[in-house]
């Protein structure tokens, strides 16, 4: 039998079973956030999916710290660990620590979401290795937008939680930037018939260098041209 993990019960909440939790390298060469899932949870940790990047498993050792991130009744929160054991086999996987500090609530929603519309491409990915993405890649077009994420309107309905790599097409002169999101919700069908098209919310996992600076600048000149033209509000 899984015995829970011992700790405070004041210290905050913990990722449960079979949840989808973010793992932060926090240096050397595989510096970054990785997807993984919640496989067990034991007295001293939880064993999760090892991270991996373009199918390749990392050689991150025992011993190393790193920054968990999940959600729990709506919110976020994140938490100090440290590697304890790493488990080969078919698919990997890694034995990660109980919290060794507190477990900090974050905000992800870091701007206000605005009207915005320009074209994306999406190509879903898979977390685990060797698995199938979760549905063909398509083009679609924003509905709007925030720091932390934006809603889309998609030729496919991917599911909740699928990971998809996001090129957006933002009107700024330069090349499409490129976000990992994860799919939240569906959000009701944009349009109907055989060729329909669904509205997804999307939350922003990471992105490349200076995206998010983009993302920024973008949002930012919205709300000065809907200050501006208050009645071409919500015109995108």
């Amino acid at each position: 039998m899984v015995v829970k993990p011992s700790r405070n019960e004041d210290s905050g909440p913990l990722p449960a079973l079979n949840q989808r939790i973010i793992l932060f390298i926090l240096r050397g060469p595989f510096e970054g956030s990785y997807i993984t899932k919640i496989l067990e949870r034991r007295k001293d940790g939880f064993r999760v999916y090892a991270p991996s990047f373009r199918a390749t498993i990392l050689p991150i050792p025992p011993g190393e710290t790193l920054d968990v991130h999940f959600s729990s009744n709506g919110a976020h929160f994140e938490y100090r660990c440290r590697i304890l054991e790493r488990y080969p086999g078919t698919i990997p996987t890694i034995l990660i620590s109980v919290p060794e500090g507190e477990i900090r609530r974050v905000q992800r929603r870091s701007f206000f979401r605005i009207g915005a519309a320009f074209p994306v491409a999406i190509e879903p990915t898979s977390a685990i290795p060797g698995s199938p993405p979760p549905g063909p890649p398509g083009r679609g077009l924003s509905v709007n937008l925030s720091g932390g994420g934006m809603l889309v309107e998609s030729p496919e309905l991917y599911p909740d939680g699928a990971l998809l790599d996001v090129l957006l097409e933002i009107p700024d002169g330069r090349v499409p930037a490129l976000v990992r999101a994860e799919v939240l919700r569906d959000a009701g069908r944009a349009t109907p018939g055989a060729r329909g098209t669904w509205f997804l919310a999307l939350e922003f996992l990471s992105s490349a260098d200076g995206v998010q600076e983009r993302i920024t600048r973008y949002i930012y000149k919205l709300q000065r041209s809907v200050r501006n033209h208050p009645r071409e509000r919500g015109s995108g």
